[in-house]
């Protein structure tokens, strides 16, 4: 079955701030990050087509957007 999970760690690449880790099936699939102009995804290529649920994503971004302020 196809699960989706959102991991608030640190990142020890940036100073230890906050990120978000979007996992598929216990693999990072996407990176969340306050960029300098405010929330940034990034998205790593995959060899198999992948559909997000968007109403799960947007509840994950509203909490990052509390929780990843500068």
């Amino acid at each position: 079955m196809e699960q989706w999970s959102a991991d608030f760690t640190n990142d020890p690449f940036d100073d230890y701030n906050l990120i978000v880790e979007i996992l598929f099936n216990n693999e990072e699939v996407a990176l969340i990050n306050r960029g300098k102009k405010g929330l940034e995804i990034k998205w790593y290529p995959n060899e198999r087509e992948i559909t997000i649920p968007l109403k799960w994503l947007i509840k994950i971004l509203i909490e990052a957007e509390k929780r990843l302020q500068p």
